[in-house]
């Protein structure tokens, strides 16, 4: 009786050692984190889609969720960082419930809840350093979370000292347990991460996904009967309208001259046309003197490439179109849009080797120096690809009017296929201002 006894008592104390509190603030943590990441990925899957405006966390070009989460180092294996974050929180939240799930010894599960605190950190000191030190931007959503990791590592790191003296006790299914629910709670923000802008691309509009066409003859679809008046007036609508700011859309529309002016002159070109050159000059001849007041000059791009202008099938023969249609645009993020157009057309009066030498991305950080930009942002944007979809944004808009070439001139949304001339652009200005007045 003596010995049942001492050994009921046994079980009885190796029982009362079980840890099966549940603590509530590392919940919390998770489930702040959880919805934090969900709202980065959400932000990844608009501007991968080009959907929706700018976020209230975007607040400059430095501070921007938009530009760092949708930047090539917002997703690992074709998953976004958003879907990652989810994953680590749904396996904290594991963790934590384990308690009421199993018998658990507190010094086990002090163990894992460390190793999960390490491994955030060094994930946090990673992503920490590609946002300061690579694209030297900060993301207010992604700075909360990995302020919640960092709270969560000390306080796991701290447990596990705390813990280290503890007795351990016999072993059981836990670690079974605790694998299985983090797969069921890990496993789908992954596999979310993974499948949701493939499945999402089918809810973007059809004329988003217009097939590529030859560079040197984009037709519209033959088999599609003409564009109704409603169609065309939408077309029209499009054209007529512009990002004003960097923070809307996918970035402003680089332009010169007055907002309010009665003809909107819109050009989209490419670096490697001669007559887009020829035609962007008389433009800007044309516009001084008909009055910067009169004529707004949008400057839109359809690079013949398919590097960045997906309705093109080929590389196309100018190999520096789409670096410096970014470039371009990029310096236009310091107001040096206009300048650096200028220099990058000059290339086609050069050799194959002078422009692969000031085409190459010392050269044109040389010239981003030369203008005086801060040459660390220009080379972050270039290298980040911040402006490649908004190219991809341009083509979009051109396909839709049916380009056939370039460049497209457009005044007013109607398709101008007069000389190339300063004086005939200024006669096609001086009659569009008498058709609107």
């Amino acid at each position: 009786m003596e010995n049942n006894s001492g050994m009921d008592n046994e079980v009885e104390s190796d029982s009362s050692q079980y840890y099966n509190k549940l603590n509530v603030f590392t919940v919390i943590l998770g489930v702040v984190g959880f919805f934090v990441s969900l709202y980065a990925l959400a932000i990844h899957l608009q501007v991968t889609l080009k959907t929706g405006g700018s976020q209230f966390c975007d607040i400059n070009s430095t501070v921007s969720c938009s530009a760092v989460v949708g930047s090539s180092y917002g997703e690992i294996a074709s998953i976004p960082l958003g879907a990652y974050g989810m994953t680590y929180f749904a396996i904290i939240l594991s963790a934590a419930f384990m308690p009421k799930v199993s018998q658990i010894n507190k010094k086990w599960l002090a163990f894992w809840e460390f190793l999960l605190g390490v491994i955030g950190l060094v994930s946090v000191a990673a992503l920490v350093y590609i946002s300061y030190f690579k694209l030297k931007m900060v993301c207010p959503t992604c700075t909360v979370t990995q302020i919640i990791v960092v709270i969560y590592a000390v306080l796991k790191i701290i447990q596990f000292i705390q813990t280290r003296k503890d007795a351990d006790l016999p072993k059981n299914d836990a670690f079974t347990r605790f694998m299985a629910v983090s797969l069921c709670l890990g496993i789908p923000p992954l596999a979310i991460g993974l499948i949701a802008p493939h499945v999402a691309s089918y809810f973007v509009t059809p004329e988003d996904k217009s097939k590529p066409a030859s560079a040197n003859n984009i037709q519209k679809d033959s088999n599609k009967p003409a564009s109704s008046n409603t169609n065309e007036m939408d077309i029209k609508n499009l054209l007529m309208t512009f990002n004003k700011t960097n923070f809307v859309g996918n970035g402003e529309d680089y332009r010169r001259g007055n907002d309010d002016a009665k003809v909107v002159v819109q050009v989209f070109s490419d670096f490697g046309c001669p007559h887009c050159r020829i035609a962007t000059e008389g433009i800007l001849k044309a516009q001084d003197a008909i009055g910067l007041d009169k004529v707004i000059f949008v400057y839109r791009f359809f690079p013949l490439s398919n590097k960045c202008n997906p309705y093109i099938p080929g590389e196309g023969g100018y190999p520096f179109g789409c670096s410096l249609a970014e470039a371009s645009r990029c310096a236009g993020q310091q107001g040096k849009f206009w300048e650096f157009k200028t220099w990058g057309f000059s290339g086609q009066l050069w050799d194959n080797a002078e422009r692969a030498q000031k085409f190459s991305m010392d050269g044109m950080k040389q010239e981003a120096a030369s203008l005086g930009l801060n040459v660390d942002s220009f080379t972050q944007c270039v290298e980040s690809h911040v402006e490649l979809q908004k190219l991809k944004d341009d083509s979009a808009i051109a396909s839709k009017f049916g380009i056939q070439g370039t460049p497209l001139i457009l005044i007013n949304g109607e398709q101008y296929d007069g000389a190339h001339s300063s004086d005939a652009f200024a006669q096609a200005f001086s009659q569009a201002l008498s058709r609107v007045n």
